[in-house]
């Protein structure tokens, strides 16, 4: 799921519904498609959500696509079909963030940013806004 239009590379906008957050809120789905991070791996039936401000990834997708996830306590290994790791999440709290600096792509920008508050978290180090 997400919330950015620009991360797709085919869509179809048709409402179909909503998704329930753990916080109980909900967001109207606007549509689905693909989105390609590059040609050898796409995403496929990813929901654009309204107002869904992070990315989530679904682990039951990407193993129907052929790659293999191993979830530890402290990270989790995203492997391609060779066995090659192409991507590592760590563990923070009760969720896995990816690390993107250690992908086995490149990748040109999956990070927009509203205003400087999110530039001083980072800076600073802090664990949640």
């Amino acid at each position: 799921m997400t919330g950015d239009k620009t991360k797709f590379s085919k869509l179809e906008l048709k409402e179909e519904g909503f998704v329930t957050y753990g916080d109980n809120n909900k967001g109207r789905i606007l549509g689905n498609r693909v989105i390609s991070i590059v040609s050898s791996f796409n995403i496929k039936n990813v929901l654009l959500v309204e107002g869904l401000k992070h990315n989530l990834i679904s682990i039951s997708q990407l193993c129907d696509k052929g790659f293999k996830v191993m979830s530890e306590p402290n990270n989790c290994l995203i492997y391609d079909a060779h066995g090659k790791i192409i991507l590592i999440a760590k563990r923070v709290n009760n969720i896995y963030l990816l690390d993107l600096h250690h992908a086995s792509f490149s990748i040109h920008c999956l990070l927009t940013k509203e205003d400087d508050t999110w530039l001083w978290h980072k800076r600073l180090c802090h664990i949640h806004m």
